[in-house]
């Protein structure tokens, strides 16, 4: 008898855009045949308007810079299998016109020149530590589907992102905005964080369909200075009480009644489903009568393990444990595309 050992496989399979110059393929993998082993490598060869697939490596691919408008795609932050993994991540002045996605980032995001970027979009993403945006800062930013730990800082030349669209993502940690203005938060879930406005005095930023989960034996409190909540909820899943969100419309000390979440203040991506239940308050209560949270309905839809839309996947669900000579192996295939 012939024995196999289950193995959860999830394949890239590239997709080529007619806008693009070249499409590079990078893995570090001992053995691979991709175009590139060597991300920072494959950046400095690439021209302008390329794309580069990143494959999962157990191997962190590093400290990586960007300075040309491309577009990079990883395969999960979260995958159970592999993810793909960068240690910082800077953009440079020249880095426009520039497009991330499915990357876990296992520390820092850097744009701290002088000069400003424009035309950012960071989705799918995992940014395990601090999203650093200051000096120039961004011009028409897109954030979206990422888990974020923290995201900007209170200084004059700190949080310096404008145009910015922030949502259907999940925040570990505060996010500070200083050029409110032209800042857009909505469809959110924020887990045991808050949102800051450094410029106050100038006026408030708004927060919409939004969803704040505390756990804390006293009275969970999401009011600051400069802030005001439209159609959000907040829920204090420990003891305590919650007071009332600044604004109009809000959900207050209402589980949101999520339809999976092992911990509400730690994200498990194995295991938690934002999804709401049937029976749930935040479901129809936005602004526009859109769910609250990060499944809105719209569309853009909010991916745990952090795949990449447009990007197919194979996973071999289940395979035969012991096969007969001669005999069929038989294996289960699923494939998405998300």
């Amino acid at each position: 008898m012939k024995r196999n050992t289950l193995i959860n496989t999830c394949f890239f399979l590239a997709m080529v855009y007619a806008t693009a110059q070249n499409v590079i393929t990078v893995d570090n993998s001992i053995g691979s045949n991709a175009n590139e082993s060597d991300l920072q490598t494959a950046i400095s060869n690439a021209n302008p308007g390329d794309i580069l697939y990143v494959h999962p490596s157990e191997t962190n691919y590093g400290n990586i810079e960007i300075d040309k408008p491309i577009t990079m795609i990883g395969f999960s932050h979260s995958s159970a299998d592999k993810q793909t993994l960068i240690t910082d991540l800077t953009l440079t002045s020249n880095a426009s016109n520039v497009s991330v996605s499915g990357f876990r980032i296992t520390d820092d995001l850097f744009i701290t020149d002088g000069t400003p970027i424009s035309n950012l979009i960071l989705e799918d993403n995992y940014f395990s530590s601090s999203m650093v945006i200051n000096n120039g800062g961004v011009d028409n930013l897109v954030l979206r589907g990422n888990i974020i730990n923290t995201m900007g800082s209170s200084g004059a030349s700190a949080s310096s992102f404008t145009n910015a669209l922030i949502t259907n993502n999940i925040f570990l940690g505060n996010i500070t905005v200083r050029l409110h203005e032209s800042v857009t938060i909505k469809n959110n879930i924020f887990l045991t964080s808050e949102v800051f406005n450094s410029r106050d005095e100038t006026g408030n930023v708004t927060v919409q369909n939004s969803i704040f989960i505390a756990r804390t034996a006293g009275t969970a409190n999401a009011n600051n200075d400069g802030v005001t909540f439209e159609n959000c909820l907040i829920y204090n899943e420990s003891t305590g009480n919650a007071d009332a969100l600044v604004g109009t419309g809000n959900i207050v000390n209402v589980d949101p009644l999520f339809v999976e979440d092992n911990d509400n203040t730690i994200y498990e991506a194995l295991i938690d489903d934002y999804h709401l239940q049937n029976s749930s308050q935040a479901i129809s209560a936005g602004v526009n009568g859109e769910d609250l949270g990060v499944f809105d309905g719209g569309t853009f839809s909010f991916d745990n393990l952090g795949f990449p839309k447009g990007i197919p996947t194979v996973n071999i669900q289940a395979i035969s444990t012991t096969v007969a000579p001669g005999q069929n192996l038989n294996v289960i295939i699923t494939t998405s595309n998300q």
